[in-house]
């Protein structure tokens, strides 16, 4: 088949969440089928032209041909400020309006009359609008979260009046794009069977295929570390996107000062993009380390003895909980934390629902190397079983040919 295949960013280098997802299905998808690559540039990710240079040769080894185009909103703050100003007023919301770029429509519109595709993946839900280039072309809608609930949890959780009021608003606006955008597709991707579920709800009648988050087992695998024994907690994620940024706020105000009280020699490694100024703070206390983004985090992640994830916000499932996993780390993390994921409490990872709970089950792990070893052999066995990518990919696929039946069969 012939894919074309929308993007909101560059997705490369493959460095967690959204962007390893993407990398990883791109990657798998122009092994089987010709991929033809459409993507917005957000400087905040590549904010060079030669990271962009370097991202497009490094994709070019997957997929060609590639056309990338730069996000207006994100080369000048005032632009972008005004656009989330203005946007308040308009009927569409904050995903639609910041990818809406007008170079990319007429390239889009031109390549419609230009170029024959079976398939238009489409990669987020604010893309969609694009969809309208190619109305004879089956979609299929790749959904990394539901959007209008993550946004529903924001608001839940803003304390400052008119960031709730703004948040809300969008969260009704994301829901009403959910219902039409997702009946316009063939094929809606998910990442759970939860998320299926939950989007059959805004949407009636809407196509769903789970494509679960996956994780690279050759690349994460356990590994002895650097200095032979492995200590201290670990957190891995992008720090400027609020669920995980929320998360470590949560984390270092009500659980870390109860474990130095306990344990003044404990320390934990906070790694991610753009770290927030209160966690740059706590880094100048020498037990907490937030070295922000790292080309590669295994040697991070192997001289740490528990990974924490205290997520409470956000949707989706967590490819950084994958990626510990399959290095044979414990995890301890919230029920949110493995939403969506096939795992066991007290089998593939430890819960924690609160301050008190995370001192308990982190001392747990401490105190237990056997507990240690356990979970992390059961939690590694599952991600081979169950995430590798090779296995994952072929549901990928499995939607695009379903969605070319269905084009197909109503055409019919």
């Amino acid at each position: 088949m012939r894919i074309l295949w929308l993007s909101h960013f560059l997705p490369y280098p493959p460095s967690g969440g959204a962007l390893q997802r993407s990398y990883h299905l791109l990657s798998h998808a122009a092994r089987v089928h010709d991929v033809h690559l459409v993507a917005v540039n957000n400087r905040a990710l590549l904010p060079s032209e030669a990271a962009l240079a370097h991202a497009v040769s490094c994709l070019a080894r997957v997929c060609r041909p590639i056309e990338v185009f730069p996000n207006r909103f994100s080369q000048a703050r005032v632009r972008w400020a005004l656009m989330v100003a203005g946007g308040f007023w308009r009927p569409t919301p904050y995903d639609v309006n910041w990818l809406a770029q007008g170079e990319m429509r007429a390239f889009l519109g031109q390549l419609a009359h230009s170029a024959r595709f079976d398939v238009v993946h489409v990669d987020t839900l604010g893309l969609m609008p694009y969809a309208d280039c190619f109305p004879d072309v089956p979609i299929v809608l790749n959904h990394h979260n539901i959007e209008s609930q993550m946004m529903r949890r924001r608001s839940a959780k803003e304390r400052r009046f008119l960031y709730r009021l703004y948040f809300r608003r969008d969260a009704e606006k994301l829901e009403r794009c959910e219902r039409i955008f997702c009946r316009r597709a063939a094929v809606n991707i998910t990442v759970s069977t939860l998320d299926s579920e939950r989007l059959r709800e805004i949407a009636h009648g809407a196509e769903t295929v789970v494509v679960a988050n996956g994780v690279d087992i050759e690349y994460f695998k356990p590994r002895v570390p650097s200095e032979g024994q492995s200590r201290g907690l670990i957190f891995v994620g992008t720090l400027n996107w609020y669920p995980n940024q929320e998360a470590i706020r949560y984390f270092l105000s009500d659980v870390w000062p109860q474990l130095l009280a306990d344990d003044p020699e404990r320390r934990l490694t906070v790694i991610g993009r753009d770290p927030p100024p209160f966690l740059l703070a706590a880094a100048r206390s020498g037990t907490v380390s937030a070295p922000g983004f790292v080309d590669d985090v295994r040697s991070y992640l192997a001289d740490a003895a528990i990974y924490i994830c205290p997520i409470r916000d956000g949707g989706g499932t967590r490819l950084k909980v994958l990626d510990a996993l399959a290095m044979g780390k414990p995890v301890v993390g919230t029920g949110l934390a493995v939403e969506g994921l096939d795992l066991v409490e007290e089998e593939h990872y430890l819960r924690a629902e609160s301050p008190d709970a995370y001192v308990r089950q982190i001392r747990r792990l401490e105190k237990d190397p056997a507990l240690r070893e356990r979970l992390g052999r059961t939690g590694r066995r599952l991600v081979e079983e169950r995430y590798s990518w090779d296995v994952i990919a072929t549901k990928l696929c499995e939607a695009y040919e379903l969605a070319r039946r269905t084009a197909s069969s109503g055409r019919g």
